[in-house]
């Protein structure tokens, strides 16, 4: 073997063993495969609409992030607010029991909202605004889900949709479906 051989050969196996590498460090998953904030795909962080028509409603409804992630709520609509489901807010308890429950307060278009979730578990929020309806009874619920919890755990998940009103029952029914599926996919 030549010596521009034995270097050709030296360099492409060490090459082959970089792209090894690279494809060992990417099914561990580095920073470049953050999530997108789907169920089952949890981002760093996300950002959720708040919208008008045609009814009042929090685009995506459900996003998953990582614990210590931030959401941001985008008001792209006349008046709406951003409200944990806890008594001490509004509603039923439908959040982990140790965690501090938010109100953004009436956030007007543009208007933004923000909270770092520090633990796992799932979070329900609603839009306690009313202005023809109370937009909780034409839908706008939503849900943080917050790294892995176990859904036989979470108040969110073991809660009777049918207490709440109008199509925030339909609404959270089908979040509980979606969540329990991804949460024990994995």
């Amino acid at each position: 073997m030549t010596e521009y051989t034995r270097r050709s050969t030296l360099a492409l196996a060490g090459a082959a063993g970089l792209g090894a590498l690279a494809g060992c460090l990417d099914a561990l998953g580095g920073e470049d495969h953050a999530g997108d904030g789907t169920l089952g795909n949890p981002a760093p962080n996300a950002e959720v609409r708040v919208l008008d028509m045609p009814n009042p409603a929090f685009d995506p409804p459900v996003v998953h992030v990582e614990p210590g992630a931030t959401v941001r709520w985008v008001v792209e609509g006349r008046i709406h607010t951003v409200t944990s489901y806890h008594p001490d807010t509004y509603g039923p308890l439908r959040w982990p029991e140790d965690e501090e429950p938010f109100n953004s307060g009436f956030l007007r278009s543009n208007g933004e909202f923000e909270w770092t979730f520090a633990s796992e578990g799932v979070y329900d929020y609603v839009d306690t605004r009313t202005l023809c309806a109370p937009h909780e009874t034409l839908g706008a619920v939503g849900r943080v889900v917050v790294g892995w919890p176990d859904p036989d755990e979470e108040p969110a998940c073991l809660h009777d949709e049918t207490e709440l009103s109008g199509r925030a029952t339909q609404t959270m029914s089908e979040l509980n479906e979606q969540t329990d599926a991804a949460l024990r996919e994995r």
